[in-house]
């Protein structure tokens, strides 16, 4: 049996069940139950022996990616890497909160590359930065981190805060960065929810840690990442990464929590389009209430050289609805061959 606990399913009405699937591991609660068990019927699982709520054996084979780390600054950081003799490297960065594994799916659909995906510093099991937590010092980390890998040019893909970091890592050390992918890059605060989140956090920040932690972690909090941030086209999905992402949440300690919300809703990053003089493609989602469709484009018309591609019916988070789509995008792009329309459909 795969899992840390094994199946009780009269306990699995009274708790959530905590297992692992040799990549991941996650939290499933009673009304996320049988979605599980319905996907692993269809694919076969019942009856070799493996857990009904875990993925099939044959993901975690496919995607043969090895668990690292590294030491920076007397911090550990993790990084899953595959291809490591590859000379062609590609850097995927993960949205905020979370880790590589919103990614994996979309890398083993890139074809064959080195691929390096860390668990950015205080996220998944990599520690905090020993300074304030904000872009500046994030694309500096990413820095440090490549010179220790000795990965002296990079292709970067950032979704969503991983786009922010690829964005200002670009505009510090371009002559690293030979393209860049911007999945559903988040560039600026939008709209009354957006300002009442910024507003919450600003609250957050004043008051003592233990209470902080409180804040972050509560009902209040937790809606307004799934109206703000966890926005999917795809309500399965939608409801699966946000019950990581809480759980991602809580073990972010608060003063990490405020400074990268802190910047987020203070901070617009479209002006920096006019730096940045990298080749670059842009995906967005047509659905996506996070990085709106209209800021992308006031972006990409200031981004010289940038190729912008929109996705139909398609929330925020691309890489993980629809993984082999986008890989298809930026296989196509990096190869030179474009479609002959900004409108892909699914």
């Amino acid at each position: 049996m795969n899992c840390l606990n094994s199946v009780n399913f009269y306990g699995a009405w009274q708790r959530p069940l905590r297992h692992r699937d040799g990549i991941s591991t996650c939290h499933t609660s009673q009304w996320f139950l049988f979605a599980r068990i319905g996907d692993n019927i269809r694919k076969g699982v019942i009856g070799k022996g493996r857990c009904l709520f875990c993925t099939p054996k044959s993901t975690a084979t496919k995607m043969k990616f090895k668990k690292n780390v590294i030491t920076i600054n007397g911090r550990k950081f993790f990084y899953w890497q595959k291809n490591h003799m590859h000379k062609k490297v590609i850097v995927l960065l993960h949205g905020f909160p979370g880790n590589h594994r919103g990614l994996l799916d979309l890398a083993n659909d890139l074809g064959d590359y080195r691929f390096i995906i860390p668990d950015l510093p205080a996220c998944g099991f990599s520690e905090p930065l020993h300074k304030k937590h904000n872009l500046k010092n994030y694309s500096d980390w990413l820095n440090d981190f490549l010179e220790i890998l000795s990965v002296e040019e990079v292709i970067i893909i950032g979704h969503s805060f991983g786009s922010r970091v690829a964005l200002i890592f670009t505009n510090h050390y371009s002559k690293k960065v030979k393209q860049l992918i911007l999945i559903a890059p988040v560039l600026k605060v939008e709209g009354l929810l957006d300002r009442i989140a910024s507003l919450y956090f600003e609250i957050t920040e004043m008051l003592p840690e233990y209470l902080q932690k409180i804040m972050i972690s509560n009902g209040f909090g937790k809606k307004l990442g799934d109206m703000i941030i966890f926005k999917s086209a795809n309500q399965r999905i939608h409801t699966e990464i946000i019950i990581r992402d809480i759980e991602e949440i809580k073990k972010l300690s608060p003063q990490v929590s405020n400074d990268l919300f802190d910047e987020f809703h203070k901070f617009s990053l479209i002006p920096f389009g006019k730096k940045i003089k990298i080749k670059s493609l842009i995906i967005a989602g047509e659905l996506d209430r996070v990085a709106p469709l209209y800021s992308i484009q006031e972006f990409s018309q200031q981004l010289s050289g940038s190729t912008l591609e929109i996705m139909k019916n398609c929330g925020h988070l691309l890489p993980l609805e629809k993984p082999k789509i986008t890989a298809n995008i930026i296989r196509n792009w990096i190869e030179g061959v474009h479609p002959s329309t900004i409108d892909i459909i699914p």
